[in-house]
């Protein structure tokens, strides 16, 4: 069966500027309410059922395209997309069967405008490297995926001795990726206790020259990232293991 588009959600719009924000695994980091906004403009309603379950108090934070929101809810752009009665009405049958209506939980969004393209200057290397960026076309990638990211982490994650054994929270972690995809500048936003936030720290040292660089008018770029680390409701490597 062919993966549906998401295109019947319901949301409260967030003025928070996408572009301001730190990328993550799923999408990118929002300092103002210290939540991850994921990002669901190529997603199915299996991935926002998902985020929903995955979610501790029932709200996701999401950035979406007009053309995915519900027919009876004002889109912050008018385009959308067409399609038959007929076809509608099959869409949202299954999706009902599905159980992917929103209910009373709350989704959060941060709606993708529609900007014309402009035209760059003619490229030259001196002009790309004194320009900053405001968006990044290829954002950096762990090599092997988000699946190899989570295998990374159990493989090389420890429990400290020092942390008690009741602890459950997480740790935000952010670092620069350059552009050879080495990981610099590890720093701590969010902590948790000294032990847990040192190694967090140390397994996110470990993986320099496990991403692939970001990219911006075809020119690899040092970006930023934001990389969540859970501890008490994942499983880690033993702690008698032999640490790099």
């Amino acid at each position: 069966m062919l993966p549906l588009p998401i295109l019947n959600v319901r949301l409260q719009a967030c003025s928070e500027d996408w572009l301001q924000m730190t990328p993550t695994t799923q999408g990118h980091h929002c300092a103002h309410c210290d939540r991850v906004v994921i990002d669901f403009t190529q997603a199915t309603p299996a991935d926002l059922a998902a985020a929903f379950q995955s979610s501790p108090d029932g709200r996701v934070c999401g950035r979406f395209q007009p053309e995915q929101l519900a027919v009876d809810q004002a889109a912050p752009l008018s385009a959308r997309v067409a399609l038959r009665p007929k076809l509608r009405r099959f869409l949202v049958a299954l999706l009902l069967v599905c159980g992917l209506g929103l209910g009373a939980r709350e989704a959060v969004a941060q709606v993708r405008q529609a900007v014309p393209p402009v035209p760059p200057p003619k490229s030259t290397p001196d002009y790309w490297a004194s320009r900053p960026f405001g968006g990044v076309e290829q954002m950096a990638l762990f090599k092997g995926g988000q699946e190899g990211l989570l295998r990374f982490l159990e493989t090389n994650l420890h429990w400290p001795a020092e942390a008690p054994k009741t602890l459950n929270g997480r740790v935000f972690v952010k670092f620069q990726i350059t552009e050879t995809g080495a990981v610099r500048d590890v720093q701590l936003l969010r902590q948790l206790h000294p032990a847990l936030d040192a190694e967090a720290v140390r397994v996110v040292k470990l993986m320099d020259g496990y991403f692939t660089p970001g990219y911006q008018n075809q020119q690899p770029i040092a970006t930023t990232f934001t990389l969540p680390i859970t501890f008490g409701e994942v499983k880690v490597a033993k702690q008698n293991r032999k640490r790099k």
